[in-house]
C-alpha cells in the first residue's frame, strides 16, 4: 500500500513539474510575441525649405494633415523651428526605423503655393505620403489653430528676453508721446530680396514709405497714446521712412525669432509682406493692417495665390494702401 502511495506521489509530481515547463513554455511565447516589434506607422512628410516664416507654415501643415489622416508628422532632426518654438521634435528616428521612411512613398505637390489646395486634404486615410509645397494658407489647419497656438509658444529663454525687452522699452523716458498705458502697435518692415528686380518682374512688391505711415496714421486717430515698435531687415531704409516720429522704437540686435517675440507682445500689428510678418500679426491676435496689393496683378505670383489672395489673409485683416 505505501508502495502504491510513493508511486502515485512520484507520478503526481511528474505531472506538476511537466505542468509548470509547458505552462513556462507558453508565457515565454506569450511575452515574445508581446514584445515583438510592431511595424512603423505610416507617416507624413514635407519637403521642408525657406526660413522661419514659411517652416511655420509648413509645419501647420503637417501637423493638420497628420491628425487628418492619421499619419505619423516627420521633422528633421535639425528642425528649426523646434528651438524657438514648443515643437515635438517627431523625427524618423524615434520609429526604430533604419532609414528615413519618406523615401519611395506617394508624393503630393500643391497647384498654390499661398492659396488652399483641398486635393491635399483628400488624400488616403493610414497611407504613408509625402507633400511637396508652401502651404501658405490658414483654411489648412484652422481646426487645429488652438493646437498650434500652443505649439508656438516661444521657448523660455526667448519668451523671457522679449517680455525684459519690452519692460526696458516702456520704462525709459525716450517717448514723451507715451504713458504705460499707451497702445504698442508693432510693425515689421519686410525688404531684402523683394527690392530685387528679378523679384519684382516675378510680381512680388513691398511696401512703400506712405503705407507705413498711413498705416500708423490710422491707430493714432484710433487711439490718444500710440508707441511703435519696429523691426526691419531693412534698418537704413526704416530710419529714413520714419523719420520724424517721436513715438517709434526700432529693435536693434536681435535674431529673427526674438523680433517675432517681442512684436508679437505688442497690441496690433502693421504688416508689410512675407510670412515673417504674417505670424506675428498672427500671434498679435489684435487690429492687423496688410498691404493691399499682396501681388502684381496677372503676374506670376498672383497666380501662387490662385488670383485670390482670401486664403492666404487671415480673416477680419484690414487692407491698407
Amino acid at each position: 500500500m505505501q508502495r502504491m502511495i510513493r508511486r502515485y506521489l512520484i507520478k503526481l509530481g511528474l505531472f506538476l513539474v511537466a505542468a509548470l515547463l509547458v505552462s513556462h513554455l507558453f508565457a515565454c511565447r506569450n511575452s515574445e510575441e508581446r514584445h515583438t516589434k510592431q511595424p512603423p506607422p505610416a507617416v507624413a512628410c514635407v519637403g521642408f525649405r525657406g526660413r522661419l516664416g514659411n517652416l511655420m507654415f509648413q509645419y501647420a501643415f503637417l501637423y493638420s494633415v497628420s491628425r487628418n489622416r492619421g499619419l505619423y508628422p516627420v521633422v528633421p532632426e535639425n528642425f528649426q523651428p523646434s528651438e524657438p518654438f514648443r515643437i515635438n521634435k517627431t523625427t524618423w528616428h524615434l520609429l526604430g526605423v533604419n532609414k528615413s521612411p519618406c523615401e519611395n512613398i506617394t508624393s503630393y505637390t500643391e497647384r498654390w503655393p499661398c492659396s488652399f489646395d483641398e486635393k491635399l486634404m483628400d488624400t488616403p486615410i493610414l497611407q504613408s505620403a509625402k507633400f511637396n509645397g508652401y502651404f501658405q494658407s490658414w483654411k489648412y489647419w484652422i481646426q487645429y489653430e488652438n493646437n498650434l497656438r500652443e505649439i508656438f509658444q516661444f521657448q523660455d529663454t526667448i519668451a523671457q528676453r522679449a517680455d525684459k525687452q519690452l519692460r526696458d522699452i516702456l520704462s525709459t523716458q525716450d517717448f514723451p508721446c507715451c504713458s504705460e498705458n499707451a497702445t504698442i502697435v508693432g510693425i515689421h518692415v519686410r525688404r531684402g530680396d523683394y527690392t530685387s528686380k528679378t523679384v519684382n518682374e516675378y510680381g512680388q512688391i513691398t511696401p512703400n514709405a506712405s503705407y507705413y505711415q498711413n498705416a500708423m496714421d490710422y491707430f493714432e486717430k484710433l487711439y490718444p497714446q500710440v508707441l511703435f515698435i519696429v523691426a526691419s531687415d531693412d534698418l537704413k531704409w526704416t530710419k529714413i521712412a520714419l523719420k520724424g516720429r517721436e513715438n517709434v522704437h526700432i529693435s536693434l540686435g536681435n535674431f529673427g525669432p526674438e523680433d517675432m517675440a517681442l512684436l508679437s507682445l505688442t497690441n496690433h500689428t502693421i504688416m508689410s509682406v512675407g510670412t515673417f510678418g504674417w505670424w506675428v500679426a498672427w500671434m498679435t491676435r489684435g487690429i492687423t493692417l496688410y498691404y493691399k496689393p499682396i501681388f502684381a496683378p496677372g503676374s506670376q505670383y498672383s497666380k501662387d495665390f490662385n488670383n485670390d489672395p482670401s486664403s492666404f489673409i487671415y480673416p477680419g485683416w484690414i487692407p491698407m494702401v
